[in-house]
């Protein structure tokens, strides 16, 4: 039997995300035990940056959820995360537990590979956002595989569900977990999926999340993107030496030039007005 953990970002109880997870478990095709988590009911504080969890077998220090968080995530077979598009991205919640990744990398080998899709909700049809290639970003950070991500539409509860499409998708989205994973849709980074590029010069494209690079050019056919290497950004090997290699070896450089970082910073100290609520 699989275990599935739903990851749920939404405060609403009965949301479309919380349905659509639920009808996404139901198309797996086999025997599962679904479990959820409200993750606005967790206690997840802001990272402090103290970069205590790089030290060997030393935990976050802070005391709140991360710890019981990650450990229904290493327990589950494969993860299904809903979350609703706030303000164009997905729900603060999702970013407060991605800000996290610092100490969550350190049990990246326990992590990678685990099976996950994604689902955003959206309101407004147009009006989503970068919210689900934020909802990617994260789950790829974690070493997540990636076996599907769709935006449904729906701003009332039940909405999202009340057309063959969607239903359609979802149950698509769902038996994906445990089998292939589908092929970037047009218009989608190839390599991690994200919707997001940059230009930093004529006919050059980047995504901004894993550093896939594309030349474009015209066409009778349209736009031609012909893709360079896959970015590697989200490769395993790349997320270890990042979070458990560089960042250690900056807070060996802090340490060395403290003296000279220090001159600097005690430039402004003093002469501050800060505001706290009484």
């Amino acid at each position: 039997m699989k275990r599935i953990l739903g990851l749920v970002a939404s405060q609403r109880r009965i949301a479309n995300g919380e349905m659509l997870i639920k009808e996404a478990a139901a198309s797996i095709g086999e025997e599962y035990e679904l479990e959820l988590i409200r993750l606005p009911e967790l206690n997840l504080q802001p990272c402090k940056a103290c970069y205590a969890c790089l030290v060997p077998d030393q935990r976050c220090p802070l005391t709140d959820d991360l710890y019981f968080l990650l450990e229904k995530i290493k327990e589950a077979d494969g993860l299904i995360l809903s979350a609703p598009c706030y303000a164009l991205g997905p729900a603060a919640i999702t970013k407060l537990f991605g800000d996290r990744i610092i100490a969550l990398a350190q049990h990246i080998h326990d992590l990678w590979g685990k099976p996950c899709v994604l689902i955003g909700t959206t309101g407004i049809k147009g009006w989503e956002g970068y919210t689900l290639s934020a909802l990617i970003a994260n789950a790829r950070f974690l070493g997540f595989q990636v076996k599907d991500a769709h935006m449904f539409l729906g701003a009332l509860p039940g909405e999202a569900l009340t057309n063959v499409q969607s239903i359609e998708r979802i149950r698509a989205l769902g038996a994906s977990l445990f089998s292939e994973p589908r092929q970037p849709e047009a218009g989608q980074c190839p390599t991690c999926w994200s919707d997001i590029w940059k230009f930093p010069e004529p006919n050059h494209a980047v995504c901004p999340l894993c550093g896939q690079e594309a030349i474009i050019s015209s066409s009778r056919k349209g736009l031609q993107w012909d893709f360079g290497s896959a970015g590697k950004r989200f490769e395993k090997d790349a997320l270890v030496e990042h979070f458990q290699v560089w960042l250690k070896a900056q807070v060996r450089e802090f340490g060395n030039r403290r003296k000279e970082l220090s001159e600097i910073r005690n430039r402004y100290k003093g002469q501050d007005t800060w505001i706290k609520q009484n």
